[in-house]
């Protein structure tokens, strides 16, 4: 069997799910290398406030009044089953103590209102109980209460639901984004704790996070990442995020070597930009899907994995975040004309490029060095231009 070059289709379906995974392929220091900012905590006057209320002024008062703003989709997409809310409402007749509920404060349309963080699925159920949307099941408990909604139950059982006390953490807009990462990084009431790129969609809620949402889920993105990506956990969005951030920025002046920084510096840009700019920032991304994937094909941002003894092709490999903003950042910057006409040129310096071990390492190890930054995109752009025609 002849052994397989590394342009050959191989369509095995590698897809990035978790960030261990995407991890096995580059390494991205500069993500957590972030220090918490303050040395002595005793002076430390971080802006995180502590509340209460009853549930019944949490939900009437300021969830149902729109107070609180729901974004679900930092919460992976899960939604709790009727058995789930149930067993939530029977462990506050139940007298148990709740985990507390995490608010970002944010100004929106010119008034003060609350991001949910952590606990939507909790303020979710509440408000859907005391609109009498589901019945309860699959209590063990109280098992007496199955097939109730909140009208059926007795006047004692509602006051103790209205009037049991949450404990709610409010994100002041001042904190710093060290200190509201080392929060997420230690708080798990959900069972898996919201991820970097799900605690900034928080905190930078606006057109930065319409558009990822928006060109995460455009069909040339996906086609161009041969749905290599999901969409559970925001990997998909944080591609999006660091392509339009090299974009935005100059990847020599601009970018310092903390990568979190750098793309939190691209959401402030983005909510700050006027719609004739996002929609160039749009018309670019797309244009270049489109363009890549016309090019390299299912093979389109994925550094190929060896067989270790034959060296004979293993797999395409997973989709390889570093050469994305590096081969793109060639596509944004040359005209159409000059792709076309380079076409094939353009195809054969990319087999070559993969081959470079200053490129590999680059996008495989200590990727968000500044000096790996600037390596893979300097390289990319000399040898997929290398004897093309001007």
């Amino acid at each position: 069997m002849a052994k397989q070059t590394l342009f050959e289709e191989n369509t095995q379906n590698d897809i990035i799910e978790t960030d261990q995974q995407a991890e096995q392929y580059e390494n991205t220091e500069g993500e957590n290398t972030r220090k918490y900012p303050f040395d002595d905590p005793t002076s430390a006057e971080v802006e995180i406030k502590e509340d209460r209320r009853s549930i019944f002024q949490y939900i009437v008062f300021d969830f149902d009044k729109g107070k609180l703003i729901t974004d679900p989709d930092y919460q992976r997409n899960l939604v709790w089953k009727p058995e789930q809310m149930s067993r939530f409402i029977e462990s506050i007749l139940l007298g148990f103590p709740l985990p507390p509920f995490y608010l970002n404060q944010n100004n929106k349309d010119g008034e003060v209102k609350f991001t949910i963080i952590d606990g939507l699925q909790r303020t979710t159920t509440l408000s859907k109980f005391f609109k009498g949307e589901f019945a309860l099941t699959g209590l063990r408990s109280l098992e007496k209460l199955n097939g109730k909604k909140i009208s059926d139950l007795p006047d004692g059982y509602r006051s103790k639901i209205e009037e049991k006390n949450i404990q709610l953490y409010i994100l002041r807009q001042n904190t710093p984004i060290e200190v509201v990462y080392e929060l997420f990084d230690r708080i798990n009431t959900g069972g898996t704790p919201l991820n970097r790129q799900e605690v900034r969609n928080c905190i930078f809620l606006g057109k930065s996070t319409l558009l990822l949402k928006e060109l995460s889920q455009e069909d040339t993105f996906k086609k161009a990442i041969d749905n290599g990506v999901a969409s559970t956990r925001m990997k998909d969005r944080e591609i999006v995020l660091r392509y339009l951030a090299f974009k935005i920025f100059d990847y020599e002046k601009d970018y310092t070597g903390d990568l979190s920084e750098f793309l939190e510096k691209a959401m402030k840009n983005i909510n700050n930009k006027g719609e004739e700019e996002l929609e160039i920032l749009r018309q670019d991304f797309r244009r270049v899907m489109r363009l890549t994937f016309e090019f390299f094909g299912k093979n389109n941002f994925r550094y190929p994995i060896l067989n270790a003894t034959t060296g004979e092709l293993q797999s395409r490999g997973f989709i390889n975040t570093c050469m994305m903003e590096s081969i793109c950042y060639f596509f944004s910057i040359h005209s159409d004309i000059f792709l076309e006409n380079n076409k094939e040129k353009i195809k054969e310096n990319y087999h070559n490029l993969l081959k470079k071990p200053n490129y590999s390492n680059a996008v495989r190890f200590s990727t968000g060095s500044k000096s790996r930054v600037i390596t893979r995109f300097q390289i990319a752009q000399q040898i997929l231009k290398m004897d093309c025609v001007v």
